[in-house]
């Protein structure tokens, strides 16, 4: 494994990124290959064969923010350290100075992998009847971007 893609306008890729993020049903609206090829959202994904094991979407929401989001793991690749790199990959990938994302608050291995990342909590909300996190870093670009510093006291 451990082959990560930033997806392009691949087709099938997109069709196996819609199916996976479906399955957990946690988003608004459910996901189509078309909308995947049509948002403005970067995946970054992990491949195990020609199968998509993991995602993680960028945003760019402006010139200094990007956001991580729906991160999801293919059920038969779950407990493989698989969403703790993914999250890794995406705030590497970032291009923007500031990298947030949310997790609801009974996501503890997702809390896990973002703190592991680097992604320090920032604010709490309520959305649709979950307490929600939101995690933030401000990157460090004197290794390339690579380095990330939590955003509470920087």
């Amino acid at each position: 494994m451990s082959k990560f893609l930033l997806t392009s306008k691949n087709r099938d890729i997109a069709v196996q990124i819609a199916s996976l993020l479906n399955l957990g049903r946690q988003l608004l609206y459910g996901q189509t290959e078309w909308s995947i090829l049509q948002n403005p959202i970067t995946y970054v994904i992990e491949m195990s064969g020609e199968q998509v094991a993991g995602v993680i979407g960028i945003e760019v929401k402006n010139q200094q923010v990007s956001e991580l989001k729906h991160l999801c793991v293919h059920p038969d690749h779950r407990q493989k350290g698989i969403g703790f790199k993914l999250v890794k990959k995406g705030i590497e990938y970032s291009t923007t100075t500031f990298v947030y994302g949310t997790v609801r608050a009974d996501n503890a291995i997702s809390i896990q992998n973002t703190l592991k990342a680097g992604l320090r909590p920032v604010a709490k909300h309520r959305s649709r009847g979950c307490e929600i996190i939101v995690f933030a870093s401000r990157r460090d670009n004197t290794n390339n971007g690579s380095h990330v510093k939590g955003a509470q006291g920087h």
